[in-house]
């Protein structure tokens, strides 16, 4: 009787693991787009809600769609790119607002625009330590006085955190202490955003044969 339970319970452990594997996955999804659908939501709803005076979930939303894509349309043309640009022109005379619009304004079109060469490579590096590696994405050459201070060539990487790419750290590394991956901005990125659920397979040759001592210049 004792094994008979025994048996049981196990079969029973191992139904309600499994079951967890197939189902948090689809309570995250849903509670994630739950919450995005009514942030997004609100951002028109509550306003149109007092409008009409009847609460309608998704109203906002769809309304948001439609202004957002008016805009884009709108930027196309003439008169709205003119009023881009003098947009763009008020807010770079603004000093506060010129500092976050611009660095806004950059991320966003790099990661969702046409402007994706402001993340031109994906690179792996020892941080925080050495013997622990990060994924990274080089933005460009460092500054010339970090360049001639360091005595050799220096680029700029952004680490982003995970899952939310649009905070991270920003790093000088040397070039010769990182690695290059090959592998496209889209793959780095859903490896971070995945938080490494979605392996980045194309750089497994590499992965393997990292050094087992700190790369040079490393501390």
């Amino acid at each position: 009787m004792t094994v008979r339970w025994g048996s049981r319970l196990r079969l029973f452990r191992r139904y309600l693991l499994e079951g967890l594997v197939v189902a948090a996955p689809i309570g995250v999804t849903v509670v994630v787009l739950r919450w995005i659908f009514i942030r997004l939501d609100s951002i028109l709803g509550n306003f149109l809600s007092r409008a009409i005076g009847l609460t309608i979930p998704g109203l906002g939303l769809a309304a948001l769609i439609v202004v957002l894509v008016a805009t884009g349309w709108a930027a196309h043309r003439a008169v709205g790119a003119r009023l881009v640009a003098t947009w763009d022109e008020l807010l770079d005379r603004l000093p506060l607002a010129r500092s976050v619009y611009r660095a806004t304004r950059q991320v966003v079109r790099s990661m969702v625009g046409r402007e994706r060469y402001a993340f031109n490579e994906v690179v792996l590096f020892e941080y925080p330590g050495p013997g622990r590696w990060s994924v990274g994405f080089v933005t460009g050459p460092a500054p010339r006085a970090l360049r001639d201070r360091l005595g050799e060539d220096a680029v700029t990487v952004y680490m982003p955190t995970a899952p939310n790419p649009m905070s991270g750290y920003l790093i000088v590394y040397p070039r010769s202490v990182l690695i290059t991956l090959p592998v496209s901005v889209e793959e780095g990125f859903t490896y971070v955003v995945s938080c490494g659920a979605v392996p980045i397979d194309r750089a497994s040759a590499v992965l393997a044969g990292l050094p087992a001592e700190p790369a040079a210049g490393v501390r």
